[in-house]
């Protein structure tokens, strides 16, 4: 982009703040206000629910004695009463200006005594459908009226799902395959073709601030996972989202009642898993609150070799110092011990055409637990909520996020022929990762004379370090194995810290750290009650500091004659200048409405960007052997246009989204010689989804969800050009029902079988060495009681033999047992 059309789009973009925040001064909107009551059955006021309008920032809470009053301006809302977390009323309101909308005594279903059982089990109809966020948008906006395709996975769900990890937890997200990541490094998801595995971008962000995917705490302290659909940097920034999508991973937070549970787990492979989490006020006034979550876990794994143990800690604490201001803090510490071990390499080399061809022992590991590595992930955040005025919210937060090990051993399989691996490594004696990110968002709402706008302001300043102080060279040859064998010596850590020691070719240091600073802004017009506009754009200065990488020395190497073929060469160190991109990110979106608060129609253009570093290009791009040049590169451009239709039918009872997706990446580099670069290559990405979320009769749920994706490199060398990208199946589905009894002697018992498909996929661009499709059953049988659970669970039930995208053997048959106590 020239700079002229850059500080052009920079002035619009400065226009439009100006124009979004001038009506809110000069339009004053007319009040009303709402007063009711919120008692049990019993006749006992339901002190301290939260009362909120749907969709906006007016909420407020019921008092000791089971009132409440809200101020808002004139409009048609919808009123939720929601307890412990759990919406337990909703209604539709009108409010008139200068009016008082006295509304009948709101009666909870539940007398006060198991007003938790019946939450649960009853009053939250289609309780997994829930997809109200303000972080989607980043304002308050519901499904209905957002122009993206998303999906929300709640607590619940992990609970009757009795996720242990990531991977299980996530395994209702349709169109996502979830991994432990292309090196066993974290949590790897794959979305619309793009993978935040191996590609050194993370795709995760914590209560929409960056995190890296390594250093992703656990699931004890998720209340939710929402999945964004597509390109977000405009909204989210290029630094933590892949082209296919963001996680945005939701922490529990502290509410007004005291609530605990306390949970055990346990089953195959000698897994025992122990968590408790606890609300409760601090203060008498219930001004103060707070919440803990403690989680401990060991797993033998199924493999001869590979335990895994963890232990997590989460708090999070909420002030209110005033009617207006809320202050709130919260972190997170989790640390893991485990083995290393990176997808499979070189399988080029086998004369096999698939994964299952292969006779690599399923249940034998390439490592040991003696060389696993120990890492540790830090959050601290802090966040002040204020609000302005009766339209104006402002929130300040800040988000510190770190991941660190020292001596950790990363084990490189590499394939020698069909009958031999070797057993590479790669020594981190200290690794240390940081993310400090402070965030500031105004969010309004204003009228353009009769036109209803709601609008984002936002800047955020990310700081990111890495230091990588490791042994070189990079695959280091610890020894051979052959896969025929019973079995294959075990690795020790002195057996590794000895070879390394032989080497006088030793250790080395990268160092790498950048900065971004940002302004966006995003406005939701009602062009009317049906049809809604979304414009967004964000401002991007990306500086990469000054690189320094090390470059390892190499011994003499002398053939069987005695003559020198590889002459010694010294350790040194190189540095990469560093370098200033500043570009545009924009997005449109629109809905329409065909059927009022039912059925939506929408469509959206979508952008993100990847920031490219200096490398060596030719002088002449057409000509390969013109001279090599240091150049700077433009960021890497994806753009993304989506259509598609939601639902929210039948009282609420049938939630469904579908979605065709086009995603064109344009400006990548690509290598024209062994030592140049040019920046011309394309890659698409196209597809389609399908999500839906029904509750047929009381106490039946289904989950449903199909994606479809076909991608490939448009312009690109000429060994992958017109080819798909390794690690990516076609086809993805996933299916879970549940049923449980609400009334009766045996109400609580419930049961619940799903599946999860992964279609075939390739290790490599070039096609030739599959990964076979799988298809996983699994269910389960729980007694849920007001003051305990019992639950069981069977995965895997078929015993199938599969492996990820990445070709790593997946766990077989496993059982697993819960029992927890709630008070």
């Amino acid at each position: 982009m020239e700079i002229p059309e850059l500080f052009s789009r920079i002035r619009l973009l400065i226009l439009f703040v100006l124009l979004a925040g001038m009506p809110s001064l000069l339009n004053a909107q007319q009040q009303g206000r709402i007063h009711g009551q919120v008692f049990t059955m019993d006749g006992k006021p339901l002190s301290y629910a939260s009362v909120k309008l749907s969709s906006t920032q007016f909420s407020t809470s019921v008092t000791e004695d089971g009132s409440f009053t809200l101020s808002v301006p004139a409009g048609q809302y919808t009123l939720q009463v929601s307890y412990a977390n759990y919406i337990v009323f909703q209604e539709e309101v009108k409010v008139e200006a200068n009016g008082v909308l006295t509304l009948e005594r709101i009666v909870v279903k539940s007398n006060s005594t198991n007003i938790r059982e019946v939450i649960v089990s009853d009053i939250q109809r289609n309780k997994f459908a829930r997809k109200e966020t303000d972080d989607i948008a980043r304002m308050p906006l519901a499904n209905l009226e957002n122009p993206q395709a998303y999906s929300v996975i709640s607590k619940d769900l992990m609970m009757e799902t009795a996720a242990t990890d990531y991977i299980t937890a996530m395994g209702q997200v349709p169109g996502a395959v979830i991994s432990n990541g292309v090196n066993d490094n974290g949590n790897g998801v794959l979305l619309r073709g793009f993978s935040n595995s191996g590609s050194g971008n993370s795709n995760m962000v914590r209560n929409g601030m960056p995190i890296n995917s390594r250093a992703v705490s656990e699931i004890f302290n998720l209340e939710k996972v929402e999945v964004l659909k597509g390109p977000s940097a405009t909204l989210f920034g290029a630094q933590v989202t892949s082209y296919g999508g963001v996680i945005n991973n939701v922490t529990k937070k502290p509410f007004e009642s005291l609530r605990g549970e306390v949970s055990y787990l346990t089953g195959s492979f000698g897994m025992n898993r122990i968590t408790a989490d606890v609300n409760t006020p601090l203060n008498k006034d219930r001004t103060a609150l707070g919440r803990f979550n403690i989680m401990g876990m060991t797993n033998d794994g199924f493999q001869n070799e590979g335990k895994v143990s963890a232990l997590g800690f989460a708090t999070s604490l909420l002030f209110k110092a005033s009617d207006k201001t809320k202050v709130r803090f919260d972190a997170d510490v989790y640390n893991t011990t485990k083995p290393l071990v990176a997808f499979l390499r070189n399988v080029h080399k086998l004369p096999y055409s698939s994964m299952k061809d292969y006779p690599l022992p399923h249940d034998r590991s390439l490592t040991s637990n003696d060389v696993a590595t120990n890492r540790t992930n830090v959050n601290i955040g802090a966040e002040i909520e204020h609000q302005i005025s009766e339209n104006w919210t402002s929130r300040t937060s800040y988000l510190y996020n770190n991941s660190g090990d020292k001596g950790s051993i990363f084990m490189v399989p590499m394939v020698v022929d069909k009958d031999r691996i070797e057993r590479r490594y790669r020594i981190f004696d200290n690794y240390s990762m940081n993310f400090s990110i402070i965030q500031q968002n105004f969010n309004g709402s204003y009228n353009l004379g009769a036109t209803k706008n709601k609008v984002l302001i936002g800047l955020d300043a990310t700081f990111y370090t890495d230091k990588n102080l490791y042994m070189v060279p990079y695959f280091a040859i610890l020894d051979t194995v052959n896969i025929n064998d019973q079995a294959w010596k075990p690795l020790t850590r002195s057996e590794v810290e000895s070879s390394r020691g032989k080497r006088s070719y030793g250790d080395g240091v990268d160092d790498s750290k950048y900065n971004v600073l940002s302004a966006y802004v995003s406005n939701v017009t009602n062009i009317s009650d049906r049809f809604f506009l979304m414009l967004s754009a964000r401002v991007n200065r990306f500086h990469q500091g000054d690189i320094k990488n090390y470059n390892p020395g190499q011994p003499e190497v002398k053939d069987e004659a005695g003559k020198v073929v590889q002459r010694e060469t010294k350790e040194s160190y190189t540095v990469t200048e560093g370098y200033n991109q500043v570009n545009v990110s924009p997005k449109i979106g629109l809905v329409f409405q065909p059927i009022k608060d039912k059925v939506s129609i929408f469509a959206n253009y979508m952008n993100s960007f990847t920031n490219i570093g200096a490398s060596y290009g030719l002088s002449n791009p057409n000509d390969p052997n013109s001279e090599l040049q240091m150049k700077t590169w433009k960021p890497e451009q994806a753009n993304q246009l989506e259509a598609g239709a939601k639902l929210e039918m039948l009282d609420g009872l049938l939630n469904a989204t579908v979605s065709y997706y086009h995603i064109k990446v344009k400006d990548r580099l690509r290598m024209v010689t062994d030592d140049a670069s040019t920046q011309d290559g394309k890659f698409k990405s196209e597809g389609f989804e399908v999500d839906v979320i029904a509750n047929p009769v009381r106490g039946w749920n289904i989950l449903a969800g199909y994606g479809f994706n076909t991608n490939k490199f448009e312009k690109g060398e000429a060994d992958v050009e017109g080819l798909r990208e390794a690690w990516t199946p076609k086809h993805v589905a996933n299916f879970w029902t549940s049923y449980k009894i609400l009334d009766g002697k045996v109400h609580g018992l419930g049961f619940g079988a799903g599946m999860n498909h992964v279609g075939e996929s390739y290790m490599n661009v070039e096609g030739t060495f599959k990964i076979p499709s799988s298809t996983v059953l699994n269910a389960t049988a729980f007694y849920d009681q007001s003051k305990y659970r019992l639950g069981l669970k069977f995965n895997n039930i078929t015993d199938l033999q599969y492996w990820d995208v990445f070709g790593k053997p997946q766990r077989p048959f496993e059982f697993l047992a819960n029992l927890s106590f709630k008070f």
